[in-house]
């Protein structure tokens, strides 16, 4: 959270954001293609590399600031992030998952990351349909099926090209990445398409742009500047992954591992010092931020508040992962494992991914919904004799679904588009959308198991 946030917060600072998003909205005047662009693509890109509302509340500023409707633009950031929560932030909720429900089991490796690899791939495929199907639901937000004639070639090219890599980082390198390499790849195709598109249906045209960078009191930065510290995340998480094995076994030696609760079935807690996303962030944050000409104490003091605006997220987490804790280790999960299996048998398979969108939907964060219920889809997985993994990878997915109606989103919305009082509105407008997501999942999770 901390890495994420300090990253995100520095790039406001030292107006990269402005020429990022200056960049993108001088893509097409077609709004069509400007939804696909920001809604779709930089949200993704936002959730990938910071999550906790940056995904919602950012794009749709920049849809308002376009001339889209404030509720329309805040519906399309809601639809566009419904994909890919569970590998927000650098694959945080994937990662917390696979720390809480198989710290040392089914291969005996000593090591989280495994399982999270493990989790990582049938996640990214249950995604899959919603990868697809997003795009085009932007588009029907734009103006209903009319608003498919001309643009249906940029809208499939918009979702194949996040879903491929997307899909093909979760199953060969992990969950950290997989999200923003998609959104990358999505952005350069949409943007490379965007510019072609000058068959503009007058009423698609966009009525204003705002070019935020222009009337910023910051002296304009290049874009390889901008983009600079995003580009060093992505090159040292791959250069200190399992794709470089030198690097990736050099860095893993610096670790802690130590043993909090001492009763049966207690597992070590395994801490890395330097090959953790978080810390990776920050070091990509200092070095690309200093090139954007940002002092020392610049970075000190937007460290500070990253702490201070965050530390109810973070306790939130802590907590989560405390009561999930102690609910596995008292016998509380085995005891509601038991029952769920012995009352709806196999059924259960096709509600596992309600599960996880009820508990994002309650708590607004796919990281909490991941650990409250990582543990008990595991242990009904092992009662009815299903791959564990397959259930645990189902309520990640179904909690991606749930977001997009969590209370907490909704709010991040409205705040940013500047409406009080429209949640309401927005949430008629998803609450649809969340139930056929949640239907899809759970037909594929069934099938699948």
């Amino acid at each position: 959270i901390v890495g994420a946030m300090f990253l995100y917060n520095m790039s406001l600072r030292t107006g990269a954001m402005d020429v990022i998003k200056a960049m993108l909205a001088s893509v097409s005047n077609d709004k069509r293609v400007a939804a696909l662009v920001i809604g779709w693509g930089f949200s993704n890109f936002m959730e990938g590399i910071a999550g906790f509302g940056t995904a919602v509340a950012i794009p749709a500023a920049m849809l308002v600031a376009l001339g889209f409707n404030p509720v329309t633009a805040c519906v399309i950031c809601l639809i566009g992030n419904a994909a890919s929560p569970e590998f927000g932030a650098i694959g945080t909720p994937t990662l917390s998952a696979a720390n809480t429900a198989f710290p040392t089991t089914i291969t005996g490796a000593a090591d989280a990351s495994v399982f999270a690899q493990m989790l990582s791939e049938p996640t990214a495929r249950l995604l899959i349909p919603l990868c697809v199907v997003s795009p085009f639901v932007i588009i029907l937000l734009c103006g209903g099926t009319k608003a498919l004639k001309g643009v249906v070639g940029i809208t499939l090219v918009s979702a194949l090209s996040f879903v491929i890599p997307f899909y093909l980082v979760a199953t060969f390198v992990g969950p950290e990445l997989c999200v923003v390499i998609g959104s990358l790849v999505c952005l350069v195709c949409t943007i490379v398409m965007g510019r072609k598109h000058t068959n503009i249906p007058e009423e698609y045209m966009l009525e204003s742009k705002e070019e935020e960078a222009a009337s910023s009191d910051k002296p304009q930065m290049s874009m390889v500047k901008a983009w600079l510290p995003y580009i060093l995340v992505v090159i040292f998480l791959l250069g200190t992954s399992k794709l470089v094995p030198p690097i990736n076994q050099f860095l893993g030696q610096f670790k802690s591992s130590f043993v909090i609760y001492c009763g049966e079935g207690g597992a070590k807690v395994g801490l890395s010092w330097i090959n953790t996303p978080g810390i990776l962030m920050i070091i990509a944050t200092i070095i690309g931020t200093a090139v954007q000409g940002a002092s020392i104490s610049d970075m000190g003091a937007e460290l500070g508040k990253t702490f201070k605006g965050y530390w109810k997220a973070m306790l939130t987490v802590i907590f989560i992962i405390s009561i999930a804790k102690v609910m596995g280790y008292a016998g509380m999960v085995m005891d509601l494992a038991n029952a769920l299996s012995s009352l709806l048998g196999n059924a259960y398979i096709a509600i596992a991914p309600l599960i996880g969108g009820i508990g994002c939907f309650v708590t607004g964060s796919a990281t909490s919904a991941s650990v409250m219920f990582a543990t008990l889809q595991q242990s009904v997985a092992q009662q009815l004799g299903i791959n564990e993994i397959w259930l645990v990878a189902a309520n990640g997915a179904g909690a991606t679904a749930g977001k997009m109606i969590s209370p907490q989103s909704i709010a991040l919305g409205v705040a940013a588009i500047n409406l009080p009082g429209s949640d309401g509105k927005i949430m008629s407008k998803t609450i649809g959308w969340c139930v056929l997501y949640l239907v899809i999942l759970c037909v594929f999770c069934f099938v699948g198991a």
